[in-house]
C-alpha cells in the first residue's frame, strides 16, 4: 500500500538490535487513522479476496499500478 502511494509514514523511529549501532534498521509509523481510511478510501478493490490470501500466496495488489503523482522525500522524514 506504501508503494501504491496509498499509505504515507509520518514519522520513523530507530530500532536497535543489540549492543551495535550496525544492528539499527529504521522503522514506518503509520497513524490508525491512515490506515483506516485505506478501505474507504479504495472501493475498486476487492478486500474480501485480499483478506483471504493464504500464505505463500502473491497479492492481487501486488498488480496495481502506484499513484502517478510519486511522494516527495520530505513527506518521508527519515527520523522525526
Amino acid at each position: 500500500m506504501v508503494r501504491l502511494g496509498w499509505l504515507r509514514s509520518p514519522q520513523s523511529i530507530e530500532v536497535r538490535f543489540g549492543t551495535s549501532r550496525a544492528g539499527a534498521v529504521d522503522v514506518a509509523l503509520y497513524t490508525m487513522a491512515s490506515v483506516d481510511g485505506v478501505v474507504a478510501a479504495h472501493p475498486e478493490v476487492d478486500w474480501e479476496q485480499l483478506r483471504g490470501v493464504e500464505k505463500g500466496q502473491r497479492s492481487p495488489l501486488a498488480s496495481l499500478r502506484p499513484a502517478t503523482t510519486p511522494a516527495r522525500a520530505s513527506e518521508y522524514p527519515a527520523n522525526a
